[in-house]
């Protein structure tokens, strides 16, 4: 009996090609979610790279509610590239599409749990790390400034002083709009900058410290406009 069902699931699935109709309906719904959360002032993705995003297949389920009727349900779960790898099985978010038994939509449904990437501070440590240039140690060089403010925003995170956290962000936003430093070195930078992006959302969506404080050192809108 249970491999009866399991095969008429597979074949409705199949014949109905559920998984890669589910796989490729998400990036229309994430579109109008991103769209519709704009209207209210709302980042449907928290600050977090959409590129980054990878979809992969999850499971069928097959449903039958107190009236008798059925529906397949087509889960696909949402990674991010930066907890995604041969070690790693941490999904950010999931999309369900359920279908009945002839194939035909009757609803979909997509949520997003970031905590697994907020909550990872040796990821970022890590990564920033092995970008550094050497050179940046030394204490003779301007860029070594920038490296101890860096520094800080690791040791008062763990410590969760998050009110000096945001000045520290600050601070170091402030070294990068000034003319010429760390144009050259675009990685680096890269890195330091999607940091101080996921922390200030961490501690934004968590309450962390008051909304007036953070508005009042505009960092969303600094790291948006900062060109590298």
């Amino acid at each position: 009996m249970e491999i009866e069902i399991k095969n008429t699931i597979l074949h409705i699935a199949n014949k109905y090609n559920l998984k890669e109709r589910a796989i490729n309906s998400i990036d229309a719904i994430i579109d109008i979610a991103i769209k519709e959360d704009l209207e209210v002032d709302v980042d449907f993705l928290e600050g977090n790279n959409r590129n980054e995003l990878i979809y992969k297949f999850g499971r069928f389920e097959f449903q039958i509610n107190e009236k008798g009727d059925s529906k397949i349900g087509t889960r696909i779960n949402i990674y991010s590239k930066r907890l995604y790898g041969p070690n790693f099985d941490c999904p950010v978010g999931y999309y369900i599409e359920y279908s009945n038994i002839e194939g035909e939509l009757l609803d979909e449904f997509i949520n997003f749990d970031w905590s697994p990437i907020s909550f990872s501070i040796d990821y970022y440590i890590e990564r920033i790390k092995k970008r550094t240039p050497l050179r940046f140690y030394r204490r003779n060089i301007p860029e070594h400034e920038f490296v101890t403010y860096v520094s800080h925003i690791f040791f008062l995170f763990q410590g969760r002083q998050f009110d000096i956290v945001i000045l520290f962000i600050n601070r170091c936003l402030n070294y990068i709009n000034k003319p010429n430093n760390l144009k050259n070195d675009k990685e680096y930078l890269s890195e330091c900058l999607e940091f101080f992006r996921d922390i200030f959302y961490f501690i934004k969506k968590n309450k962390l410290v008051d909304d007036k404080k953070l508005e009042a050192y505009n960092i969303e809108e600094i790291i948006k406009q900062v060109s590298y």
